[in-house]
């Protein structure tokens, strides 16, 4: 009987493999071999899924998106419209072991981006969604606002605070008093 593979599962499995590489070796140390030795697989399993540098670069920007996407969507949808927005960005924010992780995962792919062009586009890509979505809780929230310039605004704001927290030890109760001065400036 043929052996049944979840191929989700294992594109998964290498996407966060890479991640894991990326924040522990940086792009540099990034490699199919490296991402199928922490994904505790074959080489030739993982050449499979992701035969590239390139491939893997995009299956750690998958599964950074997933997991962000994921918390996204279990924000309590009983919160003042203020509060929802607050609460969605604090997700983007280094607040517990997990978002770290994702967020010095994020600037690894940052800085990778300043050399490699597929790099940036993709993740010019993922801000633009970003921002969309910010621009619709925005004009949910704040009908006359201008919500491009105020998502724009709020999304430089919380990588700013992301850089802050984890390179100058920005506690998080004075990033999150800064993202809600921010957040009452931009919405009134």
């Amino acid at each position: 009987m043929p052996k049944i593979v979840d191929h989700a599962e294992r594109r998964n499995l290498i996407g966060t493999a890479a991640c894991v590489v990326l924040e522990r070796a940086g792009h540099q140390g990034l490699s199919v071999r490296s991402v199928a030795r922490q994904a505790g697989m074959a080489l030739a399993t993982a050449q499979h899924y992701a035969p590239t540098r390139e491939a893997i670069m995009h299956a750690a920007m998958d599964t950074l998106e997933r997991r962000v996407i994921a918390r996204a969507r279990e924000i309590d949808t009983g919160l003042t419209r203020l509060d929802t927005l607050r609460a969605a960005l604090l997700e983007l924010l280094p607040l517990d072991d997990d978002r770290r992780f994702e967020c010095r995962v994020w600037l690894t792919l940052t800085a990778a981006a300043m050399t490699d062009q597929e790099v940036a586009e993709r993740l010019e890509s993922s801000e633009r969604h970003l921002r969309e979505n910010l621009e619709r809780l925005v004009a949910h929230t704040s009908p006359s606002a201008d919500a491009p310039h105020v998502a724009a605004t709020l999304t430089t704001v919380t990588t700013g605070l992301t850089v802050r927290m984890l390179t100058t030890g920005l506690p998080d109760e004075a990033a999150q008093e800064e993202l809600d001065r921010a957040l009452e400036k931009a919405t009134q």
